[in-house]
């Protein structure tokens, strides 16, 4: 239970994706999120889907421009590139599974296309990774829902 304040302060507003029409970035991924691109890898091809995130042309950075609240945000540029934006704050706060469940949930927007979802259970829970964070359902990925959640955010594209 006292991980519940970090939990609510990470999932306080899950931002989105956007569509931009800028001068196309350059396409990095800092080393602190190279693990968890690679364990969304993993994931999927363990669900029989063949994803190379660089082959996308998807990066990840840390940034100070996001919005109050915000704490992650997937960019989507016209010319195809997706590039996740994280507030540092919240990731040094944060434990392995909760960065996990943030970059797995930007790249649900970024590389599966996913919008927010905050369809629950009966208990209020959260039956997708892809909650918007607004409190229209709880919270609960851990060690042993996560195969569970898992299976949800690849079973949709």
């Amino acid at each position: 239970m006292k991980r519940i304040p970090a939990i609510i302060v990470f999932l306080s507003v899950l931002a989105g994706c956007q569509k931009a029409e800028e001068a196309t970035p350059a396409i990095t991924v800092d080393a602190a999120f190279q693990p968890y691109f690679e364990r969304f890898e993993a994931e999927g091809a363990l669900r029989g889907l063949d994803i190379e995130l660089a082959a996308e042309q998807i990066g990840a950075v840390f940034s100070d421009e996001l919005a109050a609240g915000q704490v992650g945000l997937c960019t989507q540029y016209t010319s195809g590139i997706g590039i996740i934006e994280i507030r540092a704050t919240t990731w040094s706060a944060a434990d392995d599974l909760e960065r996990e469940h943030l970059i797995f949930h930007e790249l649900g927007h970024c590389y599966l296309g996913r919008s927010h979802d905050d369809t629950k259970d009966a208990a209020g829970f959260c039956l997708s990774i892809m909650q918007s964070g607004d409190g229209s359902c709880r919270y609960n990925y851990r060690n042993a829902t996560r195969a569970a959640y898992l299976d949800e955010l690849f079973g949709q594209n």
